[in-house]
């Protein structure tokens, strides 16, 4: 053990009581057992490393064996969730780039009606004005104009 942490030492530029120092060791070690421990530190290893939460004591192989199709299983369905997840995100961004599209087609055409509605009002009001110099022309040439659009005449 003493001649891998040697080893891994000389392979990188740490100095000795560092953290990287401390986990060169705990590397050369081999890290926690299957008991709990650490491998030439005995009880000491549980005071200078913090244990994580997914190393457990007792044996590896049945516990292993026991979780192995449960863990698979649990891990196609979390790739399984993975691939609707994108695919959905995928689509919401299809249906949010539509409405933008969408939202842009409407207000040009909103623009175009509110131009059209204009039109329509200047030629209502070019008509109103035509119609009022036609009675007034019809006057002056002694016909009265009905609304039905016949004319008599002034005798």
């Amino acid at each position: 053990m003493h001649e891998k942490y040697e080893q891994l030492k000389t392979d990188t530029n740490v100095q000795v009581g560092s953290e990287t120092d401390d986990q060169l060791f705990f590397n050369a070690c081999g890290g926690w057992s299957d008991k709990g421990t650490i491998n030439g530190l005995g009880r000491e290893g549980p005071t200078m490393f913090e244990r994580p939460a997914n190393v457990r004591r007792g044996s590896s192989s049945t516990s292993s064996a026991y979780t192995s199709p449960v863990v698979a299983e649990l891990h196609g369905q979390l790739q399984s969730t993975h691939t609707e997840l994108q695919t959905t995100q995928s689509e919401l961004q299809m249906t949010r780039a539509q409405l933008q599209a969408t939202k842009e087609k409407l207000g040009t055409i909103k623009e175009d009606l509110e131009a059209t509605m204009k039109q329509l009002d200047n030629q209502r009001i070019g008509f109103l004005e035509l119609n009022a110099w036609f009675e007034s022309f019809s006057t002056l040439l002694g016909h009265l104009t009905t609304r039905a659009g016949t004319s008599q005449e002034f005798t």
